[in-house]
């Protein structure tokens, strides 16, 4: 003689059937997403016009650096990008950020002065420590450190 399964039981399971197909669905949407973008940043940066341009200007002893970079985002999640640097005695930054919807592009505008041009320039150390994040709202996060210090004009050279 077969058992009867318990009403309860038959309860649990099938809310863990439906929690683990929800949690698989999610993954994989997550992962398609973060696919999607990884293929258009990679698009964007091999392709023939660049999506990233910069300006150095001159204001008496400092150089203010501009930089626009064009985000893509061609996932199913927005995502929110973050440019920032590390506070140095004669560097200022304006950390810039953009939030970015699915299946649109942004602008990320960031700014930084070199507030004595030539005291950085006569400096061994052009390493400007930067931190570009990335987050897939609200799913995932990615932070990367960078060297800002290659898109300073260095003093006319």
């Amino acid at each position: 003689m077969k058992q009867k399964t318990p009403t309860g039981l038959k309860v649990i399971r099938g809310v863990s059937i439906a929690i683990t197909l929800t949690l698989i669905l999610i993954l994989g949407t997550v992962f398609y997403s973060a696919y999607q973008d990884w293929n258009a940043v990679k698009s964007e940066l091999s392709g023939p016009s660049p999506q990233a341009t910069g300006r150095a200007v001159m204001q008496g002893a400092s150089e203010v650096v501009s930089i626009n970079i064009t985000v893509p985002n061609k996932g199913l999640y927005a995502l929110n990008v973050t440019v920032s640097c590390t506070p140095q005695a004669n560097i200022v930054c304006s950390p810039a950020q953009v939030n970015v919807p699915a299946g649109e592009q942004g602008m990320l505008r960031f700014r930084m002065t070199i507030v004595d041009v030539a005291q950085y320039a006569s400096s061994s150390n052009h390493r400007i420590d930067g931190t570009v994040a990335i987050q897939m709202v609200p799913f995932a996060s990615l932070g990367i450190g960078v060297d800002l210090g290659g898109f300073v004009h260095q003093g006319g050279q």
